[in-house]
């Protein structure tokens, strides 16, 4: 699971980095990530929110709507 976390969480970073927020699609694409990890279970958020913070990114579970 953390491995996958951490691939999520690097994909969302690499698509809001190079996006202006004037990319219609990056941010459609963002927004459905996070309306998908709503649905996660507890233990997946908080694997979420634990890999975002060792990637030093603490903000990262509050912007897609997790935390």
């Amino acid at each position: 699971m953390e491995v996958l976390a951490r691939t999520l969480i690097l994909a969302c970073k690499h698509i809001n980095d190079r996006s202006n927020s004037d990319n219609d699609d990056d941010l459609a694409l963002l927004e459905a990530i996070a309306a998908e990890l709503a649905s996660a279970s507890y233990a997946e958020k908080q694997c979420l929110i634990k890999t975002a913070r060792l990637l030093d990114d603490k903000a990262w579970a509050e912007e897609m709507g997790i935390l």
